[in-house]
């Protein structure tokens, strides 16, 4: 059941409720009527306190349906303000172009994001993979930032970052199976988890991927790549720059924040761009990336 129909779901179990309730008071006021005819012809009825508690007992129910009328409510508008706004395509209108329009702003986007890549990788519920995704891609935007090659292949910004063609599918891709994912978050667990994961890595306090001398002193991480072995996607159990001499896996992550690499598997550039800002330049490091 997606979002929408929760949400029409919710409405109709409202309205029944309402329903019940009015006529629950409905018989509850022809009882009263009926009382008050029978006492009138004579009849005996129970004494005041008597009444006093058959009122007592009879209002019970209606609060009761009252408080789960509201409680219905209450839950529907927590779900609703949880997920952010569902957009939907027209034809064969790109995500990029639907998104842009309606201008988020970088958490949102980010999260967004890490939301349809987590689902991608067959572990949307595992707020690891959430972080090592937004962490990824977050490296991309700080190196741009201190190198023009970066910037002109991993793009500018956040936004820059995410809409970089060939780099994101369920962001720039029209056929991408989580476009929808992307555009519509639909999970409202899956999607605090992404907002969660977002936010930190925005912040960009307790990077796990700083791991090398180099990229602690420059507070620069160039883990950039990342592949994920069990996505729908995944042509093979390895990235198909396994083994270049561009980029080198990581191994297992010794962060506790990251994901297993059974689940998603971390690059690292070879050595920093060469075009480095010399604000930000420092030693480079040994060919292999390593401390």
């Amino acid at each position: 059941m997606d979002h929408h129909t929760a949400q029409i779901v919710m409405l109709v179990a409202v309205l029944a409720v309402l329903a019940v309730l009015a006529v629950v008071s409905l018989a509850f006021a022809v009882s009263g009527r009926r009382g008050a005819s029978a006492e009138s012809a004579g009849w005996q009825g129970p004494g005041g306190a008597g009444r006093e508690t058959l009122a007592a007992a009879g209002a019970l129910p209606v609060a009761a349906f009252a408080a789960l009328a509201c409680g219905l409510l209450a839950a529907h508008a927590a779900v609703a303000d949880d997920l952010p706004s569902c957009l939907r395509r027209v034809a064969e209108q790109a995500p990029r172009d639907i998104l842009l329009a309606v201008r988020p702003g970088d958490e949102e986007l980010l999260a967004r994001l890490v939301y349809a890549e987590a689902r991608s990788t067959g572990f949307a519920d595992d707020l690891r993979v959430a972080r090592g995704i937004a962490w990824g891609a977050m490296n991309r935007v700080r190196l741009a930032e201190v190198s023009a090659s970066a910037r002109r292949r991993y793009g500018s910004g956040v936004a820059g970052v995410i809409f970089q063609p060939q780099q994101f599918n369920p962001a720039v891709s029209r056929r991408s199976p989580f476009a929808a994912d992307f555009l519509c978050p639909q999970d409202a667990a899956a999607w605090r988890l992404a907002v969660e994961a977002a936010g930190r890595a925005l912040r960009g306090h307790g990077n796990p991927l700083l791991d090398t001398a180099w990229e602690r002193r420059h507070g620069l991480s160039l883990v950039v790549n990342f592949y994920y072995p069990h996505s729908p996607q995944a042509r093979a159990p390895l990235a198909p720059w396994e083994g270049s001499t561009g980029l080198r896996f990581i191994g297992e992550p010794e962060s506790v924040d990251l994901p297993p690499a059974a689940r998603v598997r971390f690059y690292r550039l070879d050595r920093p761009p060469a075009d480095l800002d010399p604000a930000a330049r420092g030693p480079s490091p040994p060919a292999d990336g390593g401390t």
